[in-house]
């Protein structure tokens, strides 16, 4: 099962839908809009995303964790664990946490710039990880 991946439609979709302008309903579909240049698109994100959590079942969930922790982040992850609200996380400490070179690697795979990947992330790591906790703990291996 995609765990990962539902998480990911459902926050980019209710990010978009908060984004977006309430307007009556459109008789035919258009197509998704395209993320300005340097921004990651859903599919890449959720590739990037994939990536950094392990896969759709988010094997890497209490490595990712852990990495916060150890940059002394414990605070915010457990927020972001915990049910509650979610303390937020800065660019700069995406950066710290994952590093320069894992990330310039992720956005260069991509085409994408690094600074707007590590804001991305910062948006959304933590409701990511509020969702993979839905008890308020990680899970066990």
């Amino acid at each position: 099962m995609d765990i990962l991946g539902e998480i990911l439609k459902q926050v980019i979709e209710g990010a978009a839908q908060q984004q977006a302008p309430q307007r009556q309903p459109q008789p035919q579909p258009r197509p998704a809009p395209q993320p300005p240049q340097g921004m990651p698109s859903a599919n890449d994100l959720t590739d990037i995303l994939s990536q950094i959590f392990g896969g759709g079942g988010a094997q890497k969930l209490p490595d990712v964790v852990r990495q916060f922790e150890e940059k002394g982040m414990r605070d915010q992850v457990d927020s972001w664990v915990r049910t509650g609200p979610n303390k937020p996380v800065e660019r700069r400490q995406i950066e710290d946490v994952f590093g320069q070179r894992e990330l310039d690697q992720l956005a260069r795979s991509k085409g994408i710039d690094r600074n707007e990947l590590a804001e991305v992330l910062a948006k959304y790591i933590p409701r990511i990880i509020d969702e993979l906790t839905p008890q308020g703990q990680l899970p066990r291996r």
